[in-house]
């Protein structure tokens, strides 16, 4: 065992001890790059202690939340940090949060700080919690003495999940979660401090912890892309490949998209590529230079519970396995009296172990629902936790995902809680009754409404703007369909089956009349191929029609086939079919 792999491995060591014993081990080395931007991992760490510092003096100490409310930055792997070595936890949000969400969120775990920029302060105040400025937080003088002592079960950080009865609700991670989880990593894909890691997800999305964590708790480089993903999986490959990228994760939807990219053409240094958040259909192709991992886990279970690596000569009816438990964790198939059912037959996936969470914030009743005593360790505290997930165990012992046993559903990596989004639809004037579902043909969310009277307008265009004022773009339906009413089970309860697999929703008449131009045609015919959707109007909205940033980046990539010369940030400035086609008209005279 190498002197650097002690520092991570053993019974439990504190990531934040970590990422400072490699500030005095390699103080040079890049930890953070990002927009031409290099951040030493003794700048790193300076900075962090810093505004630890400012941390305590403003009440900050063991298990206190802290809400950070910065974008994909080094600010904000600098915060978070930050927030760890005065002892607290941090909360990631999105900037773009809906302020209903966000409100929810504030008031739920009623953290004592917010950090954010100067320019978004405003957003943020009027509650109780104290809005600190980044900026000013980093010119303050002084650095902050002993980090403060962490122990295995302290509050690592809160993320916030879809809830079944309407609000988001958070989950407590440990340290020793956290710390398992950076063990595992390291031990399995031998990261040291040449890799370069990519950091692409949300900072609410719990695989923000996944990619950062192991990265600077080995001393590695993370690589911060640059606003936006990149506007096709070609330019994410190229960038990945300039960047010198060794170790990537990506949810699964864009990991499809990236596998049968032309890798041997970008070059690059890119050895492995971890993937998770849906069920995996595919197997990588038989030239792809490097690893595939299949990772699966609920945001309960600290990011990952269990992994397998993705074999290219697979037979093609096989789907990819979710493999076994992390080191420190197991893995329980069992029945509805929560007996363990033979291999090879259906049941539900239990986790225990290290990774489990603590349970959810302010919420005990749900927490002695899922998390459980574990008879099945001697450990006279262990605990499991119930994932409603249904899977079967294979001959190798592996374990194959079938599906979920309640309407919880996954969807480009986000885990939504349908009944979350049924009632910010009953919230809005005009609904009495309102059902979501994930339609099997298209793999999008769909939602079916009963207007409280038919006899009004029903517009599902401003129904679905309405929606994004409550619920983050990925919870908002990418269609909304009236009915007269719905369809039943014999039980009396809204026919989910029958509406997941009802025919989708047309595309609204065109709005605006005849094109005006080619370029206006031709769009019209790119969305409706991209979409999946019969027509499109030059008035129409891509995202009313159901679009999102995934199928904004194959729009640009479809268009720039067909010859116009488009980006997937074109697409959310220029949502309108016409103003989207005039834009492109101006760029090409502009460069003429």
């Amino acid at each position: 065992m190498t002197e650097s792999s002690l520092a991570i491995r053993g019974a439990f060591a504190a990531v934040p001890a970590s990422v400072g014993w490699w500030a005095q081990v390699q103080p040079n080395q890049p930890a953070v790059v990002h927009a031409g931007t290099v951040l030493t991992y003794a700048e790193l760490y300076e900075r962090s202690c810093r505004l630890a510092a400012v941390l305590r003096a403003h009440g900050v100490t063991r298990g206190t939340p802290v809400v950070l409310a910065l974008e994909r930055s080094p600010e904000l792997v600098v915060a978070a940090l930050g927030v760890l070595l005065a002892g607290g936890a941090y909360v990631g949000t999105d900037v773009d949060e809906p302020d209903a969400r966000l409100a929810a969120i504030l008031a739920d775990c009623r953290a004592p700080v917010v950090i954010t920029r100067e320019a978004r302060a405003e957003r943020y105040t009027g509650g109780e919690a104290q809005v600190l400025s980044v900026e000013r937080m980093l010119e303050e003088e002084g650095v902050a003495g002993e980090t403060s002592e962490t122990l295995p079960g302290d509050l690592f950080y809160l993320v916030y999940t879809s809830g079944s009865t309407g609000a988001p609700k958070g989950v407590l991670v440990p340290h020793e979660g956290v710390a398992n989880l950076v063990g595992w990593y390291q031990q399995t894909f031998d990261v040291r401090p040449g890799d370069r890691i990519t950091q692409l997800s949300r900072p609410s999305f719990d695989a923000w912890a996944l990619e950062v964590w192991p990265c600077l708790a080995n001393g590695a480089t993370l690589c911060l892309v640059e606003g936006r993903l990149p506007d096709s999986p070609a330019d994410l490959a190229r960038w990945i490949a300039a960047e010198h990228v060794t170790v990537c994760f990506m949810t699964t939807a864009l990991a499809v998209e990236m596998l049968d990219q032309p890798w041997a053409e970008y070059g690059g240094a890119l050895r492995v590529m971890l993937t998770g958040g849906e069920k995996l259909h595919r197997h990588p192709p038989a030239d792809l230079p490097f690893r595939l991992f299949n990772l699966y886990g609920p945001t309960e279970t600290s990011v990952v519970a269990t992994y397998a690596e993705v074999p290219w000569d697979a037979a093609p009816q096989e789907t990819p396995p979710i493999g076994r438990a992390l080191p420190n964790m197991r893995t329980y198939v069992l029945d509805a009296q929560r007996n363990p059912v033979p291999a090879g037959t259906t049941g539900e996936l239990y986790i225990g172990g290290t990774g489990v969470a603590l349970g959810y914030l302010n919420q005990p009743e749900l927490t002695s629902q899922r998390f459980l005593a574990d008879p099945f360790t001697p450990d006279v505290n262990g605990r499991m936790y119930a994932t409603g997930d249904l899977v079967r165990e294979l001959p190798d012992g592996s374990l194959s995902f079938l599906g979920r046993a309640d309407d919880q559903v996954k969807l480009r990596g986000f885990r939504i809680e349908l009944g979350e989004v049924e009632t910010a639809l009953h919230r809005l004037p005009g609904v009495r009754e309102a059902v979501v579902v994930k339609h099997e043909l298209g793999d999008r969310l769909v939602g079916y409404v009963v207007p409280a009277d038919p006899r009004e307008p029903f517009d599902p265009a401003e129904l679905r703007r309405n929606l994004a004022l409550l619920l983050p773009d990925y919870m908002v339906p990418q269609t909304v369909t009236p009915l007269d009413t719905l369809p039943l089970t014999p039980h009396g309860k809204a026919d989910r089956k029958a509406l997941a697999v009802r025919p989708l929703a047309e595309a609204p008449a065109a709005t605006g009349g005849d094109f005006h131009t080619d370029t206006e045609r031709l769009l019209s015919e790119l969305w409706c191929e991209v979409l999946q959707i019969g027509a499109a109007g030059r008035e129409d909205s891509f995202f009313d029609l159901g679009g999102d940033s995934l199928q904004a980046m194959r729009l640009a990539k479809l268009a720039r086939e067909r010859g116009l010369r488009i980006a997937a940030d074109d697409v959310f400035e220029y949502d309108l079919l016409y103003e989207l086609a005039a834009s492109i008209t101006v760029a090409a005279e502009t460069k003429r």
